[in-house]
């Protein structure tokens, strides 16, 4: 049978129903793949719609796992202001921190579970740019090589004994990460209170925003 001898019967089989449900089921009934391909389609669109105009507003990305903001209060501005010292140019753009998760803390192992599966998403999708954790779970994600090897990006003169070296999946030693002490920046601001690590994604997205950013935590630090 041709298309448009089918299309003729469902126009006929349409206009018999006697009501408005019985009606709804029957394009429902039908045309339920298309749609619902549609509306995954627009929602999708408007997702990634939305995610480039928030990029595009964006310097940085920075996520401070198991930060202490809920019992103090925290200078959200911290990395616009190394930004804005180490002369990069911002075009107005401003720096988003991420200080929601947390980890391990009250031994809910299902929340735990889910916000392991979020972040490791945020790292493969580039929505990560510096990291920043206690050294347990930090090496966690450097077990997945999610880290760039700082020797590669900051000048040696500026990390000195900071480095946090570790062996990454193929059995290299990396110095993935960069050990944040009491007086940082992130310290001063009211993040942290204990040492720290923290790294730059191997997928970072912003990178010369996040070794800008690094490089003045170093000088403000030593």
């Amino acid at each position: 049978m041709r298309l448009s001898e089918l299309i003729r019967q469902d126009r006929e089989q349409f206009a018999d129903l006697p009501d408005r449900r019985s009606r709804f089921n029957f394009i429902w009934d039908y045309y339920k793949i298309p749609i619902i391909a549609l509306l995954s389609f627009l929602v999708l669109s408007l997702i990634i719609i939305s995610t480039n105009l928030r990029r595009a507003d964006v310097s940085l990305y920075a996520v401070l796992l198991n930060n202490d903001s809920l019992a103090v209060e925290c200078d959200d501005t911290v990395f616009d202001r190394l930004l804005e010292e180490s002369g990069l140019e911002l075009k107005g753009k401003k720096a988003d921190i991420n200080a929601s998760y947390s980890l391990g803390r009250e031994l809910k192992e299902n929340e735990d579970a889910e916000t392991l599966q979020v972040l490791s998403a945020m790292f493969a999708m580039d929505d990560i740019d510096i990291f920043v954790a206690d050294r347990e779970h930090f090496d966690y994600f450097a077990r997945t090589d999610a880290f760039c090897d700082l020797n590669a990006l900051i000048p040696e003169e500026l990390l000195k004994n900071d480095l946090y070296a570790y062996e990454d999946s193929r059995g290299n030693t990396v110095a993935g990460g960069i050990i944040l002490h009491e007086g940082s920046p992130l310290h001063e601001a009211g993040y942290y209170h204990s040492d720290v690590v923290l790294g730059i994604a191997v997928n970072c997205g912003n990178i010369e925003a996040a070794r800008a950013a690094v490089m003045q935590i170093l000088s403000d630090t030593n």
